[in-house]
C-alpha cells in the first residue's frame, strides 16, 4: 500500500481535475487477448494550452514493463469458456491484483515514488468480445477488478473502457485510435498515417486532423492464428512464432488462400466492425487444419499470408479514396515477426511500412500507453470513441472511476 496520507472523494476529484493544466504521471496497464501477459506503461502526459479536443498532448513514455501471469491464471483464462461463475468471479479478483502489482513493479523500476503517480488506466483481460456471433448480444466482458488495483497502489483507476462506448450503440471496439492520433500525428513526411495494431487481432487507425472524422475497425486476424499454430507445431513449447522462423519455413497453399479470402465474410463487411477469438480461434483453426490436410508450417505460412493480403484488402476496398494512407505504422507482438512484416511490406506495397519503435513508440508498449492516454481523456471529460470508429450514436467519454482509500 503507497504512503500517500488518506484523502476524501472530493479532495481527489480536484486533484485529477487540475490534471488539465499539468503534466499528469499515469500508468497504463492491460493483458493482450493473447493472455501472454501484462504490460505496464508508466507516461508523463502534457497538455497543450488551448487544446479542445486534447490531440495535442505531448506523452512521455518513463517505463515500460511486461509482467509475468501467474501459471494458474493463465490456465483459467484459457479454460475460461468451461469456468463456472465461482471461478470466474476469483479470476476477476486475481487478476485485479496481479495487474496492481505490475502497476507498483513498472513504477518501481522507473524510479518513481509510487505516492507520485496520479492515475491508473486499466483495460483489464478481454475474456469475450461479441464479434457479431449470429445471434449473440452486442456486449463484452473485461476481467481484473479495477477496485482490487485502487485498494493496492493507492490510487485512482479508470478501467473498463468498452463498455460504455457499447451502451452508447457502439463496437465496443477499436478503443484506442484517439491515442495513435496523439502518438503519432495525422501526416508525416509521406503523407496520411494508418496505425495497424498486430495483436491477437488486426486493427486499422485511419488518422485525421479531425478525430470525429478518424477511421478505425478491426480487420481480422493479428497474430491469433500464428500463436496458435506455433503452440501445436511445437507441442506447447513455443507460444508464438519467434523471429517468424516457423512461417518463413512454409509454402503458401494458394488454392486454400484464394478459398478464404473469398468466403471470408468479416473481411467484407463495412466498418465499424471488431471481432475477436470467438471468430479467429481455435474453432477456425481446426477447420483450416481439415481443409489443408495437417498444421504444419504451411499452413502457418498461408495464415501469415492471409493476415497479410487481408489487411491490404481492408485498406484498399474500405477505405475511401479521400482517406487512403501513404504510410503505415505498425505496432504489437506481430511488427516483431519478420516474416510477417515482409509478407506485410509486399501486401500493401506502394505504401510505406513503418514500426512504430522509428518513431519514439516502442511496438510492445503502444497499448499500455493508449491506455494511460484515454484514462487521462476520461478524467478530463474528454470523449475517445466517435461514430467512425465504432459506430456509436454520438462521441463517448469511456471508462469508470474507481477511488483509491478516502476518508
Amino acid at each position: 500500500m503507497t504512503s500517500r496520507p488518506a484523502q476524501n472523494a472530493t479532495d481527489w476529484l480536484h486533484r485529477l481535475a487540475e490534471l488539465r493544466q499539468r503534466p499528469a504521471l499515469v500508468v497504463g496497464v492491460l493483458s493482450g487477448t493473447s493472455a501472454d501477459g501484462i504490460d505496464a506503461a508508466v507516461c508523463r502526459i502534457m497538455p497543450a494550452a488551448d487544446d479542445q479536443d486534447g490531440v495535442r498532448a505531448r506523452v512521455e513514455l518513463l517505463h515500460h514493463l511486461s509482467y509475468p501471469h501467474d501459471p494458474e491464471i493463465h490456465e483459467w483464462i484459457a479454460g475460461s469458456t468451461s469456468i463456472g461463475a465461482r471461478r470466474l468471479a476469483e479470476l476477476h479478483t486475481r487478476l485485479g491484483r496481479r495487474f496492481a502489482e505490475a502497476c507498483i513493479a513498472a513504477v518501481k523500476s522507473s524510479g518513481l515514488p509510487l505516492e507520485r503517480i496520479d492515475l491508473v488506466g486499466s483495460h483489464g483481460q478481454t475474456l469475450y468480445h461479441h464479434s457479431h456471433v449470429p445471434g449473440a448480444q452486442r456486449c463484452g466482458l473485461q476481467l481484473g477488478d479495477a477496485d482490487e488495483i485502487a485498494e493496492l497502489t493507492g490510487l485512482p483507476v479508470i478501467s473498463d473502457f468498452r463498455a460504455r462506448d457499447i451502451a452508447a450503440g457502439g463496437e465496443g471496439a477499436p478503443i484506442t485510435p484517439i491515442a495513435d492520433l496523439v502518438l503519432f500525428r495525422a501526416f508525416g513526411p509521406h503523407g496520411r498515417r494508418a496505425v495497424l495494431n498486430l495483436g491477437g487481432i488486426a486493427n486499422l487507425t485511419v488518422l485525421d486532423d479531425s478525430p470525429s472524422r478518424i477511421l478505425g475497425f478491426d480487420i481480422g486476424p493479428g497474430n491469433a492464428l500464428l500463436d496458435r499454430l506455433a503452440r501445436r507445431l511445437t507441442s506447447g513449447q513455443l507460444s508464438f512464432d519467434v523471429d517468424g522462423r516457423l512461417g518463413a519455413a512454409g509454402q503458401v497453399n494458394q488454392s486454400l488462400l484464394d478459398r478464404w479470402l473469398a468466403d471470408d465474410a468479416f473481411l467484407k463487411r463495412r466498418p465499424p466492425k471488431s471481432t475477436g477469438f470467438e471468430m479467429y480461434g481455435d474453432e477456425l483453426l481446426d477447420e483450416l487444419e481439415r481443409r489443408h490436410g495437417r498444421a504444419d508450417v504451411d499452413l502457418l505460412a498461408t495464415a501469415a499470408e492471409f493476415t497479410s493480403r487481408a489487411i491490404a484488402q481492408a485498406m484498399s476496398g474500405l477505405v475511401d479514396e479521400d482517406m487512403q494512407p501513404a504510410e503505415v505504422v505498425v505496432a504489437g507482438g506481430g511488427a516483431l515477426n519478420p516474416d510477417l512484416m515482409r509478407r506485410l511490406t509486399a501486401a500493401v506495397a506502394p505504401r510505406v511500412v513503418t514500426r512504430s519503435d522509428e518513431l519514439g513508440v516502442p511496438a510492445m508498449a503502444r497499448e499500455g500507453i493508449s491506455f494511460a492516454i484515454l484514462a487521462h481523456r476520461t478524467v478530463l471529460g474528454m470523449p475517445s470513441t466517435w461514430p467512425g470508429t465504432t459506430g456509436a450514436r454520438h462521441p463517448v467519454v469511456l471508462g469508470k472511476l474507481s477511488f483509491p482509500e478516502c476518508h
